[in-house]
């Protein structure tokens, strides 16, 4: 089903850059009257859920049209070296051009980071700590992140966004925790001015901005809060948390659900519930309580399952969430990879071919280290899991590129 959906999105990746189109018919393919400008995030929010389905099927376009999504975004920044917030997807003309990490970019920068470490692509890493320096470089004001023009670095809105939120929880994926905590302190006295973070904030004003005063229960803040504390356990981060239960208790929980608050400023509500809510706000407001889930694995446990070509290690922790908070065990997708199988099943063939010619004559194992029965087979896994804290491989994993 996950590689019938996939190839219904295909259609869209058929431009001259290689920038997909921001809507595909799934009967028909793109509408020849389809706009071509695609906000960056849309562009670059691909590779992990593409590359895992070309690992798991076999079929490596999946992977290879996301791979060129990104660089095509990558070889459309500016000599500055940052990108827009929409883009030509034909011409690769910037169509918006402030740059930013919220609304529209985002993701983009997260599926670098996480692809990265779910791929173990040094490439990928690399990117993404090309991108960081000229966002730190041109974007950071006091441990705020505002908006700039994409080519000057001029500052074209001073405003955080609910949606940045998630940076924190980025940077302690790549090691960046003083950086991280700074600015997440920022955003958290946002939450408790509020009871909530607003969609837009004018840092200089300290207040709302006009007709952006509402909060959908968004969960980044608190993404970047489990992220955090496992790496610090900083109770100021579980009380976040704690922060973020009661106002969502006493101020959004109504008869169905919980509502959307439609003003910050009053927490007057909206008669919706986001998807997100449940999706994710709860999921990592869960998982910050909860240090013993085995999503906080931290190696010491782990699953060895059994396959016809050997045994693999599953559930041994590092799981990469995609960006709507599931999370993609890096296990799984190493041990289960077609092409493992199709490797193996040669190796079958030639061992298959050399015990028949050992029938009659002597011949050497051209496989030593394999038993013929592979169901039996206590053979050392390809895949290699160290066993460290979960908290070290927060802090650490981005640095292994930089060796």
């Amino acid at each position: 089903m996950a590689e019938n959906a996939a190839r219904k999105l295909l259609p869209a990746f058929n431009t001259q850059t290689g920038m997909p189109f921001g809507t595909v018919n799934l009967l028909r393919g793109v509408n020849p009257t389809e706009t071509p400008v695609t906000c960056t995030a849309g562009i670059g929010t691909y590779i992990i859920e593409f590359a895992t389905l070309s690992r798991l099927t076999g079929d490596p376009e999946f992977e290879m049209v996301a791979r060129r999504a990104l660089k095509g975004l990558w070889e459309s920044r500016s000599e500055i070296g940052l990108v827009g917030n929409h883009i030509d997807v034909m011409t690769s003309k910037w169509v918006a051009q402030d740059a930013g990490i919220g609304a529209g970019v985002d993701s983009y920068f997260e599926y670098l980071v996480k692809g990265a470490i779910l791929l173990q692509d040094e490439e990928m890493m690399s990117t993404f700590l090309e991108y960081n320096k000229a966002i730190q470089n041109y974007t950071k004001y006091d441990d705020w992140y505002v908006w700039v023009q994409m080519y000057k670095g001029t500052v074209s809105m001073p405003v955080f966004q609910s949606l940045e939120a998630f940076w924190p929880g980025l940077q302690s994926l790549i090691g960046d925790i003083g950086n991280a905590m700074r600015t997440f302190l920022n955003y958290y006295t946002v939450w408790k001015q509020f009871g909530g973070l607003p969609e837009f904030y004018n840092i200089p004003q300290g207040f709302t901005v006009d007709k952006r005063e509402g909060y959908p229960l968004r969960p980044e803040l608190i993404e970047s809060a489990m992220y955090l504390y496992k790496a610090t356990k900083d109770p100021t981060l579980l009380e976040l948390g704690r922060d973020a239960i009661e106002s969502i208790e006493r101020i959004s929980k109504v008869d169905c659900g919980f509502a959307t608050i439609k003003d910050v400023r009053d927490h007057k509500l909206d008669n919706r519930m986001e998807s997100f809510f449940l999706a994710e706000t709860i999921k990592y407001l869960y998982l910050l309580f909860d240090p013993d889930n085995f999503i906080h694995n931290d190696g010491s446990e782990f699953d060895l399952v059994v396959t016809p070509y050997g045994e693999c290690v599953l559930g041994a922790g590092g799981y990469v969430f995609n960006t709507e908070a599931h999370p993609i065990d890096p296990a799984a997708l190493h041990c289960c990879r077609q092409d493992n199988a199709e490797k193996w099943e040669v190796e079958d063939l030639v061992r298959d071919f050399f015990s028949v010619k050992s029938k009659t004559s002597k011949h050497q194992d051209p496989f030593p280290n394999r038993t013929q029965n592979r169901t039996n087979s206590k053979r050392t896994s390809l895949l290699h899991c160290p066993s460290q804290p979960f908290s070290s491989k927060l802090s650490i994993l981005g640095q292994v590129f930089l060796e």
